[in-house]
């Protein structure tokens, strides 16, 4: 059954065109089975142009499925489905008693202007609905001159009348099923696409309405971490090789910080810069920040360069108060302010190649955890002199 829901389908088509595609298919062929049961009624019933009528729409039909096959191109397809079922409606009601008398089989004219636009669009809802009134208003003209002779016995009628309820019912849902479909799809793509930007509870607040999201935080850690010498390396590598070796290098970054629970803020260049305690405040949140810039030093550790060079990073931390929120309208971004941020910047920039170094309120936190050397007299730009903590992740044991 897939692979015949699939005949329309082209190499290129994406995926809304293929959701509409198969829901095309799927409609024809319940028309095609609508068709079976009319003609059987014709038959049952001795109206032989009952018969006739459904027999021509069911033979178009499967035409237009053929040629829906070879040429894969829906509109000229919907558009020999929507006629042919019109054509079938109101033949229907011109030999079954009329636009009153003819069991609901006008019922099936509500699905058409519906289909016509989620299958194709917008524009080919109007034309059908009027082609839809069309024929409806000549049923009406010409129902007081229908003989009562052609009305089906009660019997018949009422299995008829079973018929063009759930016939066009069933059509009905399999269109409302799609439209559920698709928005829930397009929902879920929003979603995806909303959390690869902010976090999770941001997103949250975003969409429950909230617009100006700025929230101040007591204490948190910030991470910067940078390759050393990245210039001059991307200087003599493609640029292929260089965003190949980035883009595996943050890759791993962020996988750590998910096993972390940290959260990503942002890359700027070659530069890597993460936060702990934000936007879930946490005791621990210098203590997981530490261990995530350990993991990193292995990281890049593990990766080879082909000319044989060491890859080494600067990682910075800072701890204290800061401010956190979303900026933009379109291209929304979740930023950190304030002096902590700055802080840990200062702190990877004036650190050492492969090292870890920190604050002194950083230290304070890991308290005798690390075997830290300190650094005195660092001299930190915008705050001059400092007193910091650097650590060696090659000393740590295995």
């Amino acid at each position: 059954m897939n692979r015949f829901l699939d005949l329309g389908l082209a190499p290129g088509d994406d995926p809304d065109l293929r959701v509409r595609k198969r829901t095309s298919v799927a409609t024809t062929v319940a028309l095609i089975v609508a068709g079976v049961f009319y003609a059987a009624v014709g038959i049952v019933a001795d109206r032989p142009a009952v018969t006739v009528f459904a027999t021509i729409q069911m033979v178009g039909q499967a035409l237009n499925l053929g040629v829906f096959w070879r040429t894969k191109r829906i509109v000229p397809a919907m558009t020999v489905t929507v006629f042919l079922g019109l054509f079938t409606i109101f033949t229907g009601m011109l030999t079954l008693g009329g636009l009153t008398d003819s069991n609901g089989n006008a019922v099936w004219a509500i699905i058409a202007p519906i289909g016509a636009v989620l299958l194709v669009g917008a524009r080919a809802g109007w034309p059908v609905f009027a082609g839809v009134a069309l024929i409806v208003i000549v049923a009406a003209l010409l129902d007081p001159v229908i003989p009562d002779s052609q009305v089906l016995p009660n019997s018949t009628g009422l299995v008829l009348t079973v018929i063009n309820l759930l016939g066009p019912a069933a059509i009905a849902l399999g269109l409302v099923l799609l439209i559920d479909g698709e928005r829930l799809a397009a929902r879920q793509q929003s979603d995806a696409l909303l959390l690869n930007v902010l976090p999770e509870k941001i997103a949250d607040r975003l969409k429950s309405g909230e617009r100006v999201i700025a929230d101040h935080y007591n204490m948190a850690t910030v991470l910067f971490a940078d390759i050393v010498n990245f210039t001059p390396l991307s200087e003599v590598k493609s640029p292929q090789e260089v965003v190949s070796l980035l883009n595996r290098l943050f890759t791993k970054f962020d996988h750590l910080a998910d096993r972390y629970g940290l959260e990503k803020i942002k890359t700027i260049g070659d530069a890597y810069m993460i936060v702990a305690g934000v936007p879930l405040p946490r005791d621990d949140h210098a203590l997981v920040a530490m261990e995530m810039a350990v993991a990193m030093h292995a990281a890049v550790a593990d990766e080879p360069l082909a000319d044989g060079r060491k890859l080494e990073i600067r990682i910075g931390l800072a701890s204290g108060p800061l401010v956190a929120g979303v900026i933009g309208e379109q291209k929304f971004s979740y930023d950190l302010w304030g002096d902590t941020v700055n802080t840990a910047a200062r702190m990877e920039s004036s650190g050492l190649p492969g090292c870890i170094q920190v604050t002194e309120e950083t230290c304070r936190l890991l308290g005798d955890r690390y075997p830290f050397v300190r650094r005195d007299a660092v001299e930190v730009k915008g705050k001059g002199p400092m007193t910091t903590w650097t650590l060696d992740p090659a000393t740590l044991p295995a």
